[in-house]
C-alpha cells in the first residue's frame, strides 16, 4: 500500500491536532484557552474535519471495508449514539459526540492506510513534536507552562495546560520512541533524544502514574520475548495472569495507600477518589444497564448531590467506572468483549511475527491505557487514548482478516497443484 507524501503530511497534521501540539495551552490557572484564544480550537477543528473528510472521500471503498470489520467497535458506537435518547444531559452528550465520531473516523482511516509500524512512526513524530514544544514554551517569559497554583507550584504542564495531561502524553511519547529506537537503525539517536526529553518532562510534571507506566513497559519487554517460547494457550494464561495481577496490585495499593504514602503528607484516599467512588457505585446501582448516557452524568441534576459532596470532581477518576456510569453494564460488556479480542489478536501477532520490540507495541498500549484509567477517567471519549485503542483494534482485526483470506487462497492453490499432479 503506497501512500504518497502529500497524504502523509496531511496525516501528520491530523495527528498533531489530535495530540494537542498545535493548540498550545499555558498552565490552566493562567488561561483556560490556547495561545491565540478560543478561535484557535475552532479553526483546528475545522481544519481536521476538512482534511479527514477529504481523505475519506478519496478512499471511501477501503474506508467502509475497514470500518465494517470492527463489529464490536461498531456495536459499542451504536450504544453510545443511542444513549442520547436516555441521557440525563442531552446537551453534553451531543457536544462530545461530534468529537468522538471524529476519533472513530480518524481511527478507521489510520487502520485503512497504514500498517502498525507506519502508525508508530507517525505517532512518534506527533508526540515528539509536542515533547520538544513542551520544553521550549515554558522557557518563554510570560507563557506560563509551569504551574503557579500553591498545590501545583513548580510542576510543568508544557503545552498541555495541566501537569497530569502532559505526564500521560509524555508516557506515550517515551513508550513509542523507546520501542522504535530498540527496533530501528535509522534515526535511532533522534528517537533516544526524544525519549530522554519525554522522561525529563515526566519528571518535571511529577506524575508518578506516568513513571509507573514507563517502568511497567520496560520491565515487560523481556516478558514478551519469553512468550514466543511457549504455546498459544499458555500465552493466554500468562497474559491473563499478568492483567489480573496488575488489577490486584492496583486495588491493594488503593486500599493501603495510607501506609504507603502517609509519611509524605499526601491525601490518604487518593485525593479523595475512594470516597468519590462510593457515591458513584450508588449512582450506578440506580441505572445499572444503560447508565446515564455518554457524557450525560456530571452536568445533570442527577449528579447535584454528588457535586456538593465533592465539588472538585468532574469525572469518576477511573475510566472503567466512568464507562459503566455512562453506558451501564451493557456498554461496558461490549467494551470488555472488544478488549479480550484485542488481547487475543495482539498475542497472535507476538506469536506469529514478533521479532523486534516494536512488534510488542499493541500489548504495551494496553498497559498504558489500563494504568492511566485506574486513577483518571481517560478511556471513552474524544481523546488520544480512545483513538489509539480503536485504531489498533481495527488494525489488528484487518490484519487477522487478511491473513485468514491469504491462508484460504494458499490452500486453494495447494489443492489445485495437487489435483494437477
Amino acid at each position: 500500500m503506497k501512500v504518497q507524501l502529500p497524504e502523509k503530511i496531511l496525516t501528520i497534521i491530523l495527528l498533531l491536532i489530535t495530540v494537542g501540539a498545535l493548540a498550545i495551552k499555558p498552565a490552566q490557572e493562567i488561561s483556560s484557552v490556547p495561545l491565540g484564544g478560543a478561535i484557535v480550537d475552532t479553526l483546528l477543528n475545522a481544519v481536521s474535519y476538512a482534511i479527514l473528510f477529504y481523505l475519506i472521500l478519496r478512499h471511501w471503498k477501503g474506508f467502509f471495508f475497514v470500518g465494517s470489520k470492527g463489529v464490536l467497535q461498531l456495536l459499542l458506537l451504536g450504544v453510545i449514539l443511542f444513549s442520547v435518547f436516555w441521557s440525563a444531559d442531552v446537551g453534553s452528550s451531543l457536544t462530545y459526540l461530534r468529537g468522538l465520531i471524529r476519533i472513530y473516523l480518524l481511527a478507521i482511516y489510520l487502520a485503512m492506510r497504514y500498517t502498525i509500524r507506519e502508525q508508530m512512526r507517525f505517532i512518534a513524530i506527533a508526540l515528539g513534536t509536542s515533547a520538544i514544544l513542551s520544553i521550549i514554551f515554558p522557557l518563554i517569559p510570560g507563557f506560563g507552562g509551569i504551574h503557579v497554583a500553591p498545590e501545583l507550584a513548580g510542576m510543568w504542564s508544557g503545552i498541555f495546560g495541566h501537569k497530569n495531561e502532559m505526564g500521560y502524553m509524555m508516557a506515550w511519547s517515551a513508550g513509542v520512541c523507546m520501542h522504535l529506537a530498540l527496533s530501528m537503525n535509522r534515526y535511532q539517536w533522534l528517537l533516544w533524544l526524544v525519549f530522554g526529553i519525554s522522561v525529563c518532562l515526566i519528571t518535571l510534571s511529577r506524575s508518578t502514574t506516568s513513571l509507573t507506566i514507563l517502568l511497567a513497559m520496560t520491565l515487560l519487554l523481556p516478558f514478551y520475548r519469553s512468550l514466543k517460547k511457549t504455546n498459544y494457550k499458555l500465552q493466554v494464561v500468562m497474559i491473563a495472569s499478568a492483567i489480573i495481577s496488575l488489577v490486584t496490585i492496583s486495588v491493594l495499593i488503593a486500599n493501603n495507600i495510607d501506609s504507603l504514602v502517609g509519611a509524605s503528607g499526601k491525601d490518604l484516599t487518593l485525593s479523595g477518589r475512594t470516597d468519590l467512588w462510593d457515591f458513584i457505585f450508588a449512582k450506578i446501582v440506580e441505572r445499572p444497564w444503560f447508565g446515564y448516557g455518554f457524557y450525560g452524568f456530571w452536568d445533570s441534576e442527577v449528579a447535584a448531590s454528588l457535586r456538593r459532596q465533592h465539588p472538585w470532581a468532574s469525572n469518576a477518576h477511573n475510566g472503567f467506572l466512568e464507562m459503566i456510569l455512562e453506558l451501564g453494564f451493557v456498554g461496558f460488556s461490549l467494551f470488555i468483549a472488544g478488549l479480550v479480542r484485542f488481547i487475543l489478536m495482539a498475542l497472535q501477532r507476538i506469536n506469529s511475527i514478533a521479532k523486534k520490540p516494536e512488534d510488542y507495541w499493541c500489548m504495551q498500549m494496553l498497559v498504558i491505557i489500563i494504568i492511566i484509567n485506574f486513577s483518571e477517567a481517560r478511556l471513552l471519549g474524544p481523546s488520544w487514548n480512545w483513538l489509539m485503542y480503536i485504531t489498533m483494534s481495527l488494525s489488528l482485526t484487518v490484519s487477522e482478516y487478511m491473513n485468514k483470506k491469504q491462508a484460504i487462497i494458499d490452500k486453494q492453490i495447494q489443492l489445485i497443484a495437487q489435483t494437477n499432479t
